[in-house]
């Protein structure tokens, strides 16, 4: 087939990718060969550069033996002052790394591109094109650190390695090496997004890389960074690695360097909360000095109390540790650290765990009520009818009532009544006291009119219904 020099050029830049790329590799394998072409090299370049620079890597791909000829070549045209398209380094990068064989080749690649000056936007590509080609050709490394070393904090750089992490997906071992060094030169603001690519990279490096980020930048972007790192808990997924992260953070918030805010530690209690309660035996430890660090903040108590939907479940959680040693064998054991003696809320908890816990819950349950019962003071505007079917579900539950339920639902009770809001549905409350034969000394003490009114409207009503029914 006679092939015409317009033909050819029609081919060079048909709307067939395939048919324009073989082209341009056989007219530079023509060239690289020293055998007649239709084209020039310098026609070639000013038909597509890109498209160029991909045939003549092509070309020598076809035959690796071209690789010094393609070098004099293209050295020949720097020396001569004509400009190479920047896609020429990021191809020649690429063939080296990924379709050449021979390492003498590879190497007389990387020092030809290395031997480059790149600035600007041309550094970040050539650094995102290292990224991509340095796990399969680590002879990369020390050119592209140095070209991350010329890098200064920039937007447009802190795109490339965003789009590294989300488009190409996946890290080694010297790619790893990279991005670490890379992310030194981000922009603060730019911490939590990275943490948040890593999301999307699988392997045992993302979390290591997400906790050097997250610590580099804690102090410049405290609540962005954790909002940011806690994603890596939603699910359990590689669990002994997400375990190894948790414990490096717990470490780091932990010690006396790391300054911490509670809007911050709630963030974060927020975020792991899942992942902690379903490995608490792993975690009970170092949760407890984070939250002794807060002095017992009740906030943290409160997210752990959500997270596991009601109070039944809250008693009956049972992933808690078996280490005597724990201060926090359970979430129940938050309790001997919370100010029960104001909180009705958490004393029908403690009530429930002592009517519906295992024996240990039970006991310990038991005995925080015992040394707070004689306490025991709650809000002005508690009123007794918001809490009637707690309670009552309680007592139900323990049936008949035990001697331990009587006595602290007799505690919570009087206490109500003393400190509490006035009482509206009196009733109510007399009947649930003489039904359970509870003692509440303060309903008499304070309350003795209205106890009097009821039992003698009790009288005068149990006298009509006698003569009703007998008449």
């Amino acid at each position: 087939m006679e092939i015409t020099k317009q033909e050819m050029a029609n081919w060079l830049v048909s709307e067939n990718a395939q048919i324009a790329s073989l082209a341009m590799k056989n007219q530079w394998m023509a060239i690289l060969e020293e055998n007649p072409s239709l084209f020039s090299e310098d026609e070639l370049w000013q038909k597509n550069p890109s498209q160029s620079a991909s045939g003549l890597c092509l070309a020598v791909k076809k035959n690796e033996t071209l690789v010094y000829p393609m070098i004099r070549l293209l050295e020949g045209r720097l020396i001569a002052g004509k400009q190479l398209p920047f896609c020429v380094w990021v191809e020649l990068m690429s063939l080296s790394s990924y379709h050449l064989d021979k390492i003498e080749d590879k190497i007389l690649i990387r020092n030809f591109v290395s031997s480059q000056k790149f600035e600007g936007q041309e550094l970040y590509e050539i650094i995102g094109s290292a990224l991509r080609c340095i796990d399969r050709m680590p002879e990369w490394h020390d050119c592209a650190e140095r070209w991350i070393s010329q890098v200064s904090p920039d937007v447009n750089f802190c795109i490339i390695v965003q789009r590294f992490l989300t488009e190409w997906g996946r890290l080694a071992e010297c790619s790893n090496d990279l991005i670490v060094s890379a992310f030194d030169k981000l922009l603060p603001e730019w911490a939590p997004l990275m943490i948040g690519a890593l999301n999307n990279v699988p392997g045992p490096y993302r979390y290591a890389m997400s906790f050097d980020v997250f610590k580099k930048y804690f102090n410049q972007q405290s609540e962005e960074v954790i909002k940011a790192i806690v994603k890596c808990f939603d699910e359990d997924r590689d669990v002994d690695l997400q375990q190894k992260l948790l414990d490096n953070i717990f470490n780091f918030f932990n010690s006396e360097d790391c300054e911490i805010y509670l809007s911050s530690a709630l963030i974060f209690v927020e975020g792991i909360k899942n992942f902690l309660l379903h490995h608490w035996g792993n975690n009970c430890f170092k949760f407890s000095l984070f939250w002794e660090k807060f002095h017992y903040a009740p906030e943290f108590f409160d997210i752990i109390r959500a997270a596991l939907k009601n109070d039944l479940n809250f008693v009956m959680f049972d992933k808690g540790s078996n280490d005597k040693l724990a201060k926090l064998k359970t979430p129940l054991h938050m309790l001997c650290y919370m100010p029960v003696v104001e909180r009705i809320d958490l004393c029908l908890l403690l009530l429930k765990a002592v009517s519906r816990g295992d024996s240990e819950s039970h006991n310990l349950a038991a005995r925080i009520l015992v040394e707070k019962e004689d306490f025991l003071q709650f809000d002005k505007a508690l009123d007794f009818k918001t809490y009637y079917k707690q309670l009552e579900e309680i007592v139900r539950d323990s049936c008949p009532i035990s001697y331990e339920i009587r006595l602290f639902a007799s505690a919570i009770l009087n206490a109500m009544v003393k400190s509490g809001a006035k009482i509206e549905d009196f009733a109510l409350l007399y009947d649930f006291i003489k039904m359970r034969d509870l003692s509440v000394p303060a309903l008499y003490e304070l309350y003795p009119k209205e106890i009097d009114d009821l039992l003698y409207k009790r009288r005068y009503e149990s006298e009509i219904l006698d003569y009703l029914l007998k008449n």
